[in-house]
């Protein structure tokens, strides 16, 4: 019985994690086979996307089990996990709270970050809501361990948006929807940013009302 829960357990999570990838895809999150999406099973093992595969076509039998204490895929298969695959790790280890996470190109939000322009400021009520605050990091060569350098200061603080500087934006969640819905916030101030700063001068949100909100969501807890 407890055997037949867990593969009933993981094989919903499979479609969680397809679901998630094909929206994201389908949205323009994702191009080609880049990104990769990933949900814990337990204390140990994720599933994860396999590398080379677009997430708008993905099926059950190309996910990928994965030990994040051996750091080795279990069973065998096929598929290689994505090739970010240490950056998932690390932020497993360091946060007991993430269950989720999102790894897009999201247009607008690369886009600033090339430009120069970080969204540490919050600019609109949703985004302090959904996201806190907004960390652009350094740039670093994809799926190397330089990754993992430098997201290191912003996972272990506890952000749960990160943009990483000519690559793509780290989103994290208790469940893949709730990593989906920041993905989508966090592109939605980036391309708000880029609009408004087109017309004329981005001025933050007034340091009051930043922690009004705050006090409404700590009042939620």
């Amino acid at each position: 019985m407890e055997v037949w829960k867990r593969m009933t357990g993981i094989i919903q999570k499979k479609r969680e994690v397809i679901e998630w990838g094909c929206m994201a895809y389908n949205k323009g999150f994702l191009d080609g086979a880049s990104g990769n999406l990933s949900l814990r099973l337990d204390d140990r093992q994720i599933l994860i996307t396999p590398s080379g595969i677009s997430k708008g076509r993905l099926k059950p039998a190309d996910l990928i089990r994965y030990d994040i204490v051996k750091e080795k895929p279990v069973g065998k298969g096929g598929n290689k996990p994505s090739s970010e695959i240490r950056m998932h790790t690390f932020i497993y280890r360091q946060r007991s709270d993430v269950q989720a996470i999102l790894h897009a190109h999201p247009v607008y939000a690369v886009a600033l970050s090339v430009a120069g322009i970080s969204l540490d400021k919050a600019i609109l009520p949703e985004s302090v809501f959904a996201l806190g605050t907004i960390v652009t990091c350094p740039y670093a060569t994809p799926t190397t361990r330089d990754v993992v350098d430098v997201i290191k200061s912003a996972v272990v603080a506890g952000n749960q948006a990160l943009i990483l500087t000519r690559h793509g934006s780290i989103t994290l969640g208790k469940t893949m929807e709730e990593a989906f819905m920041r993905l989508e916030t966090l592109e939605h101030v980036a391309k708000v940013t880029a609009v408004a700063s087109s017309i004329g001068k981005v001025t933050p949100l007034p340091k009051k009302e930043i922690q009004k909100i705050e006090y409404r969501i700590s009042n939620k807890k």
